[in-house]
């Protein structure tokens, strides 16, 4: 085991995220956070591109859910994690769907959850 200092905001930061239940450990957190890292080092150009136009794509086909308060906020954040949780074959469950997000022109949060 490798011991890893923090500043004390990075620290907060995981301490806060650990409370609210988003990760169920320290451990846990820094190990998503590094293999999110580490992800995003190996796209390249094109492939963000894709994915941006794919996702303006699906917005201007009306495929998104205007998020207008916390409630609702928070329950896409439950589903953003199970959807996660069954994409990492943390769940039984074989189904797998798309699920993305943006930031609403309207000051909010979209999402293509149908």
């Amino acid at each position: 085991m490798s011991v890893v200092q923090l500043p004390d905001e990075l620290k907060q930061v995981i301490d806060r995220q650990v409370a609210e239940g988003r990760a169920a450990s320290e451990a846990d957190f820094l190990i998503e956070a590094v293999q999110r890292y580490a992800e995003a080092l190996e796209l390249d150009a094109d492939e963000i591109k894709a994915a941006a136009d794919e996702g303006i794509a699906d917005i201007e086909a009306g495929r998104f859910e205007v998020i207008s308060g916390p409630e609702d906020l928070r329950r896409l954040q439950l589903e953003l994690s199970a959807t996660l949780d069954r994409l990492a074959g943390r769940s039984g469950s074989s189904q797998s769907r798309k699920l993305k997000v943006t930031a609403s022109p309207r000051g909010g949060v979209e999402s293509n959850r149908r």
